[in-house]
């Protein structure tokens, strides 16, 4: 599994750029359940189908908000605990 790394006070990164379906949404599923509450997950991934499945796997682990933003052939995927 990609590592989680700490970027910032509360602020994780999780890169996922060249994995494809359905790695993501399992290695982001992975990472929320050892990030703590009030933590913000951001997910870097270049697979845009797995854009709409990791929003359902933050929805699903409870996230608060969930927003995406284009990076130039990148998609960046902030989660909010």
């Amino acid at each position: 599994m990609p590592s989680i790394k700490k970027v910032g006070d509360n602020l994780y990164e999780l890169d996922l750029k060249g994995y494809v379906c359905p790695y993501p949404q399992m290695y982001t599923s992975q990472a929320l359940t050892k990030l703590p509450r009030g933590s913000v997950l951001k997910v870097i991934i270049d697979n845009p189908p797995s854009i709409e499945n990791i929003k359902s796997v933050a929805q699903k682990a409870g996230a608060k908000s969930v927003s995406v933003e284009a990076k130039g052939g990148t998609w960046e995927i902030s989660i909010a605990l």
